[in-house]
């Protein structure tokens, strides 16, 4: 789909449980003003449920037009099919409690800035899985993610956000027996394995804010499978965390991954399937890869470079997709700094996790600043991300008499990547303003990597 398909009609349909209460009197007019002055005609529906939402896709939206939806993952879940069976465009609204797929999109927290940064992109041809035939954008779990589902206490939900899958998937952990299932990658020998958890992921994230892979893409064609054997203790549980929270597992030793088009799980008939932060199926299951037909419009900062109308190319800059990586791993490392700061032991770790904190946020600025002439916005961290990783750290300070001495690891590893990161690209092919921005980046890294080995040495 091109942008020449568009109608110029926006439906704007909104779950009304979840609708801000400041725009309950005002019919959410500040969203709407958002796509009426992009030159979209705007319709506001609230729904009771996804349900509605779905049927009002079906009977009311044209192809072409743009369905902004209001709600979260399992919201963006329920209407996937209808979307693509209606041939509109998906714009999500981020009203829920994950929001993964805003999040795999690089949408900012704020609603009208989400908005904006949609309306401005551009369409882009998404990949969606399937498990026994059932879509999903985000993800697919057996095990403890989807035993920790029916744990979920709905007030600890709303009072605390994302922390409430933390504390229900900690409770499965230690509760739940282990899996015996067999794994089946394409065309692959199956392999038996004693399991505590199998998700596979077509997006960038899932369980508010997780990332298994650094370079997973809902565009790349493949699914994503770890899968985390029952002898990973507790301890080694939380090393799988903080990979997940700030990482990648791809080169765990605590958890199993690997990338195809079609998965298959045998074993432990009857067990539950969670998609999305919904129950929608259960096992035995076969995972696939419906490739490029989701059509969403996506802001610049997720896509490579900008076009205008699906056409003729404006202004681009040199490796677009590293630098956006850049940004976002610049600010997710300031968010990862700023929840070890309260609860590091040591003092010179704190202060080093303070001051960096502070600067990288500064050098992220430069660098959105110069490179937003390319039409290209910078996605802000996920407040409950940052919960998640406070409420990781306690955890880790409470039972390990070394837990500085691993956070410091971390850091290390978190430093390292991003310094191989801005190596990545050559500054002579970059403007000026966006090659300073990453020199005084890379700057930093050096500065911040010193200071930690010395720290290192006395913990």
């Amino acid at each position: 789909m091109k942008s020449s398909d568009l109608t110029g009609k926006v439906h704007l349909l909104l779950t009304k449980s979840k609708l801000p209460d400041e725009w309950r009197d005002n019919g959410a007019q500040p969203l709407r003003n958002v796509f009426e002055d992009a030159g979209y005609k705007t319709e506001l529906t609230l729904c009771d449920n996804p349900d509605v939402i779905k049927e009002q896709i079906s009977t009311t939206c044209a192809p072409g037009d743009i369905v902004a939806v209001g709600g979260g993952d399992g919201t963006i879940n329920a209407v996937l099919d209808t979307v693509i069976s209606q041939k509109v465009v998906l714009i999500p609204v981020p009203l829920g409690t994950a929001n993964d797929f805003a999040r795999t999109l690089t949408l900012p927290d704020d609603l009208i800035d989400a908005a904006r940064a949609s309306i401005h992109g551009q369409i882009r041809m998404l990949d969606i899985g399937s498990v026994n035939d059932k879509s999903f954008v985000n993800a697919a779990s057996i095990g403890v993610p989807a035993d920790a589902r029916k744990r979920i206490n709905p007030d600890l939900k709303r009072t605390l956000g994302a922390i409430s899958y933390a504390v229900a998937n900690w409770q499965s952990w230690h509760e739940m027996d282990p899996l015996d299932l067999t794994i089946t990658c394409g065309e692959d020998d199956p392999q038996a394995m004693k399991l505590r958890q199998v998700t596979i992921t077509n997006g960038r994230y899932f369980g508010g804010g997780l990332r298994p892979s650094e370079t997973k893409s809902p565009e790349d064609g493949l699914l994503h499978m770890f899968a985390i054997r029952d002898s990973v203790d507790t301890l080694s549980g939380l090393d799988i965390a903080a990979e997940l929270l700030f990482g990648s597992v791809d080169d765990s030793s605590y958890a199993t991954s690997i990338q195809c088009d079609t998965i298959k799980v045998d074993g432990e008939d009857g067990a539950p399937i969670l998609a999305d932060g919904e129950i929608i199926g259960k096992l035995p299951a076969k995972f696939a890869i419906r490739a490029a037909v989701l059509p969403v419009f996506a802001p610049n900062s997720f896509v490579d470079e900008v076009i205008n109308d699906g056409e003729a190319k404006t202004k681009t800059l040199p490796q677009q997709n590293e630098i956006n990586d850049v940004m976002r791993d610049t600010i997710d490392f300031a968010v990862r700094l700023e929840a070890i700061y309260p609860v590091a032991q040591n003092s010179a770790l704190k202060s080093l996790c303070h001051d960096a904190a502070g600067h990288l946020r500064s050098h992220a600025r430069q660098l959105e600043l110069g490179v937003r002439p390319f039409g290209i916005n910078a996605a802000s961290p996920d407040p409950d991300l940052q919960n998640l990783e406070e409420l990781r750290d306690k955890v880790m300070g409470w039972l390990l008499g070394n837990a500085d001495t691993r956070l410091a690891n971390g850091l290390k590893a978190r430093a390292d990547t991003l310094t191989t990161e801005i190596h990545a690209i050559t500054l002579d092919n970059q403007p000026t303003e966006v090659s300073k921005a990453l020199d005084g980046l890379a700057t930093e890294m050096v500065d911040f990597s010193k200071t930690l080995d010395r720290i290192a040495k006395d913990l």
